[in-house]
């Protein structure tokens, strides 16, 4: 794969990441009265929007050559674990409240943002994994 195309695929995944994490992770309707909450109204949305923005500035000093030291893809492989940590302990927590609201005469439902985060974090993960593993492979 090109580099220029790692590093923009680096860029959409932290997008993603940032657009998931401001868009609503979970809504509940209780029949009479409606709730919903983002991403970024927990702690873990703030956390995957703060990946999301380092992700996308990995992708955009790499993509411009301004540094290609191989640090720079470490810290963005590790901004992208970091996300789907994050992320993927939320959509357990989501997914047990959701769980909680069974048998309540509640219905709740997971919002888009954590699946448009979850695509943007499992592309930044694929493209700075592959990243890290060129520079790796061109040190040796």
């Amino acid at each position: 794969m090109d580099d220029r195309a790692k590093h923009a695929a680096t860029i959409t995944g932290g997008a993603l990441l940032v657009i998931g994490s401001l868009m609503t992770w979970i809504s509940v309707d209780v029949g009479f009265q409606a709730f919903s909450s983002t991403g970024t109204e927990t702690a873990e949305g703030k956390l995957t929007l703060a990946a999301g923005i380092v992700l996308i500035g990995v992708g955009a000093l790499l993509l411009s050559g301004i540094a290609a030291h191989s640090a720079i893809a470490y810290a963005g492989a590790a901004a992208a674990v970091f996300g789907a940590v994050v992320l993927a302990l939320e959509y357990m927590d989501v997914r047990a409240r959701i769980a909680d609201a069974d048998g309540t005469g509640a219905t709740a439902t997971i919002g888009a943002g954590v699946w448009i985060a979850a695509v943007g974090v499992l592309l930044a993960l694929a493209a700075t994994g592959w990243t890290v593993l060129e520079k790796r492979n061109a040190a040796v």
